[in-house]
């Protein structure tokens, strides 16, 4: 039977689950499983105040409070899901409309000095050989569309606007046939076209009136044993911990890929415990 005072190291990530808390406290149906992390860690931190006095006003007495419990989490990946505890309310809007919905695009154009635009703009459409999206160019001039473009009448856009760089607004409602004519007095500029395209969408809102909530959290990891480097079991639990409202989304063209930070506050539950470590080992029936 393993001792309370065996060594064991810990090095492995945890897998870490969120649940909804019912009203008895105790963990609901799951909403998030996390098994991408790359870091999960665990800072406990109090404050202190002592009793001095005597020669040299040495220390006497100390007294702890203020006990703190934060969890960082840093993920690797990200669903809409994920994003939306992080960042709102926990919850996905997805699209329910057959068809799909609009999405907006904007892409830019030239038109050269003699006021001819170029015949075609670049556009994410949908391909129905992959079943997903390309980016393509979408010919918008007069015959047939060249190799490596697309028709804009089969391309699934509609075009919204036109502005060109000076700030006037151009009819948008013109055909492929009318691109040029549609032009023809913004010579030697750029034209913003805007246009739609039908997509199935996952939107995850974030308002000034949402916040992020409070889950019952459990960590699912391993410990090595010093003396034969075995496994066992080791686990986290945290009753209540309320997920920070500040969070950080990297964007950059260069460097490591983005990851996915969920900074939480460990709360004190009714029974006042609040977190468990438990390593444990499994036994048949």
């Amino acid at each position: 039977m393993a001792s309370i005072l065996d060594r064991y190291g810990i090095k492995e990530v945890a897998d870490v689950t969120f649940y909804k808390i019912g009203a008895d406290g105790n963990p609901a149906e799951p909403v998030l499983f996390l098994d991408t992390l790359k870091v999960s860690t665990i800072e406990q931190t109090a404050e202190s105040v002592d009793a001095r006095g005597g020669k040299g006003n040495p220390k006497l007495i100390t007294w702890d409070y203020g006990k703190e419990i934060t969890v960082n989490i840093e993920d690797a990946l990200f669903s809409p899901k994920s994003m939306s505890i992080m960042l709102g309310d926990g919850t996905v809007a997805k699209t329910t409309a057959v068809g799909g919905e609009d999405v907006q695009r904007t892409t830019v154009i030239r038109i050269n000095d003699s006021g001819e635009p170029q015949n075609y703009f670049i556009a994410d459409v949908y391909d129905s050989a992959t079943k997903g999206s390309v980016r393509k160019k979408v010919f918008m001039g007069a015959g047939a569309a060249p190799a490596g473009m697309v028709p804009f009448e089969s391309a699934g856009i509609t075009l919204k606007t036109a502005v060109s760089e000076d700030g006037k607004v151009i009819d948008s409602s013109f055909t492929a046939s009318e691109w040029s004519s549609a032009f023809s007095t913004y010579a030697g500029q750029k034209v913003f076209v805007t246009y739609t395209v039908k997509a199935i969408k996952k939107t995850i809102t974030v308002s000034g009136d949402t916040f992020p909530g409070t889950y019952y959290v459990v960590g699912d990891t391993y410990s090595r044993s010093d003396i034969d480097g075995s496994d066992q079991f080791f686990q986290f639990i945290i009753p209540k911990a309320k997920m920070s409202s500040e969070n950080t989304i990297t964007l950059e063209a260069e460097g490591d890929p983005s990851t996915f930070n969920m900074n939480l506050t460990v709360l004190r539950p009714e029974d006042g415990d609040m977190m468990k470590l438990v390593q444990y080992d499994l036994v048949g029936a």
